[in-house]
């Protein structure tokens, strides 16, 4: 993309974020979703976005999906796989889209790993700490990040505890048997006149897995991670800082042709210092200006043996503003921000990528109104730019170090119309983009841990393209429903593609990243029976195909298979029991060189135990994953020609909160 083609999207994309922000008009909102009502929380709030909120992992059913990662932990979400090479190193694809397509931010702001940039790299953030996890859709998505087409992982901490809490509390503990081991947590927080304060630590130890196959050798964790917070109000402005720190190592397995004989061990560290201040008009507190900065630093070794094979050291910080206002004029919710970011990259060992620093900056809003017969309308977008600076390095390719441009923008326009009583259409058009990755842009050598040979080309331009996405949600007094389908057409997607060719050096099959025409479409659907006590029952599938345009049309790698998830439970007092499957197709639409896998079905038991108290409540979970040992490989998985994922799997969970 040229200079004078950038600055004009720009432009252009300034234009409609200009246009965005004088469409509406506002209505607060009570909707009657047949036996039951959602109201807003403010008028401010769309009964779409309240709506797609009963869709959150949080409370109890977050502590019956926890698992070892965040990716598994959400994998039975319409339209959520797993990319994965070993227990930890595993990462959320939606929509059949991964690495940067898709954004995992902890309170609102970037988690600061490099988990996208390669499959072998595990997301720096431990789950059992989590106190809510959302997979944002529509124009959310554009808040955090370029590509609406993928989507965004929200992980809620609160590490800046701004609450009134007088104290709380939770100590949590989660065992099991097909990767032997436990993880523990204990956090707190208290609240003296107007300061809050917070504290929490874990810790993960779990052992080699276990699949029907036999155990898959050097696929420990071992985690640590805590953090302090605290907040003050001082009469309209309230101020906060968060330190969190994340240690880990890990195992990839080897021992096999392209892997190293005896795997790679991984250790990282990451620190996240954030500084937040709220300022709270007298005249309205849902008209806020919310400032955040948060400084990160994350250091990443790949030891093969006593070797460092590969080292990343990432320095990054981001300053983050956003105005929300409610009730302005027609509007009934506008939000309105900018967002720069300056990362700094610096690799050594066996690595042949040039240390480089990024510059991103961008201007984004969001605008929701309501009215003309049950019609809302969201409309977002986001403007802005990437420049990556490349320095001159010995290992690195001097043909490949070229400062690059780029301008982005990327809008989202969502029309939900209620059709009856509880019943909802929604409909949303979108432009998505992103820039090329540093490891896309200057990458030229192998990457063992991942066991790949990586191209990657200076000459790459922007990923863009368009979509439509089409919901329907309808809220019974038996049950609620919803189906999706949705389709983007890129006018160029990024991908690192196998060529066929060998790295005859390393025995490394060659990865060459490349632009291309492509298509994605895909469709999900879930239901779930409104039951309180007594006999219940729920149900989800997903199913994503894609194309490209590579010569002739062809398949896009690393799809993953169409997948159901059904369960079937009942429910006392108290007491929750369900007998659940999980079941995905034979992939055979795959890219060249790309192997295909078989199908697979799987059957499982849950028991959760619920109790409150005075003072505290109580949970306590009881989970038998694959029940009958069966075969089971991932599509998206590095390692499913070698071994299949976990076999026959016993899990407790058993937590307290006060």
């Amino acid at each position: 993309m040229n200079m004078k083609t950038s600055l004009l999207r720009v432009a252009m994309g300034s234009l409609l974020l200009g246009g965005f922000l004088h469409l509406s008009f506002a209505q607060e909102s009570v909707q009657d979703l047949g036996s039951s009502v959602v109201q807003a929380d403010l008028p401010s709030k769309a009964i779409l976005e309240g709506l797609r909120e009963d869709d959150d992992l949080k409370d109890q059913k977050l502590n019956r999906s926890l698992a070892t990662t965040i990716a598994e932990t959400i994998k039975n979400e319409p339209d959520v796989a797993i990319r994965s090479m070993g227990p930890a190193a595993a990462r959320p694809v939606i929509k059949g889209l991964s690495g940067n397509h898709v954004e995992l931010i902890e309170d609102g702001v970037f988690c600061g790993d490099m988990s996208a940039t390669s499959p072998d790299h595990a997301v720096a953030s431990e789950v059992l700490t989590a106190l809510r996890l959302r997979v944002l859709r529509g124009p959310h998505i554009l808040r955090h990040s370029y590509s609406a087409a993928g989507g965004v992982v929200q992980v809620e901490r609160n590490d800046i505890p701004f609450d009134d809490s007088v104290f709380h509390g939770y100590i949590a503990d989660y065992v099991e048997s097909a990767q032997p081991g436990f993880a523990t947590a204990v956090g707190a927080n208290a609240s003296v006149k107007e300061l809050s304060l917070k504290g929490e630590l874990s810790a993960r130890r779990m052992g080699n897995m276990e699949t029907p196959d036999g155990i898959l050798d050097n696929t420990e964790i071992k985690n640590s991670s805590g953090a302090v917070g605290a907040a003050y109000g001082l009469g309209r402005f309230k101020f906060g800082t968060s330190y969190r720190w994340f240690n880990s190592d890990y195992g990839i397995p080897g021992g096999f042709i392209g892997g190293h004989p005896n795997g790679v061990d991984i250790e990282l560290l990451k620190r996240d210092l954030t500084l937040r201040g709220l300022y709270l008009p007298a005249s309205a507190i849902s008209d806020t200006l919310d400032v955040t900065l948060r400084m990160n630093q994350y250091h990443h070794k790949e030891l093969e043996g006593e070797t460092v094979g590969a080292e990343f050291a990432v320095n990054q910080e981001n300053l983050r503003l956003e105005k929300f206002m409610a009730n302005l004029g027609p509007l009934f919710g506008l939000r309105i921000g900018a967002e720069t970011e300056i990362r700094s990259v610096k690799m050594g060992g066996y690595v042949f990528t040039p240390p480089t620093r990024s510059y991103n900056a961008a201007l984004f809003a969001m605008a929701s109104t309501n009215g003309w017969q049950g019609l809302e309308i969201s409309l977002s977008a986001r403007v802005g730019a990437s420049i990556f600076k490349p320095r001159e390095s010995v290992v690195a390719d001097k043909n490949s170090i070229d400062e690059r441009t780029f301008g982005l923008w990327a809008f989202d326009v969502e029309f939900s119309q209620r059709v009856g009583v509880g019943k909802f259409l929604t409909f949303d058009a979108f432009r998505t983009t992103r820039a090329p990755t540093i490891e896309e842009l200057y990458n030229q050598g192998p990457h063992l841990a991942a066991y790949t040979y990586e191209r990657g080309s200076h000459k790459l331009d922007a990923e863009s393209g368009y979509g439509s996405e089409l919901e329907y949600r309808s809220y019974g007094d038996w049950f609620t429903w919803r189906a999706i389908t949705h389709a983007t057409y890129f006018l160029n997607y990024l991908a690192p593609r196998a060529t066929g060719d060998t790295n005859w050096s390393q025995l490394l099959p060659i990865y060459q990243v490349q632009g291309d025409r492509a298509l994605l479409f895909g469709a999900s659907s879930s239901v779930e029976t409104s039951a309180e006590r007594g006999v219940y029952s729920l149900a989800s599938a997903s199913y994503v195909r894609g194309v490209l345009r590579d010569g002739d049309w062809g398949n896009m790698p690393q799809i993953p298979p169409f997948k159901f998830h059904g369960e079937l439970g009942y429910i006392w007092d108290g007491l929750r029991t369900s007998a659940y499957t999980d079941c995905a197709l034979a992939q055979r639409f795959v890219d060249r060189y790309e192997g295909s896998t078989p199908g697979y079905i799987t059957f499982g038991l849950l028991a959760e135990i619920y109790w409150e108290l005075e003072l505290a409540r109580y949970t306590i979970v009881f989970r038998v994953d694959n029940l009958f040992d069966s075969d089971v490989r991932n599509h998206l998985s590095r390692l499913k020609s070698v071994m299949p994922e976990k076999g026959r799997n016993f899990s407790v969970l058993a937590k307290a909160e006060f």
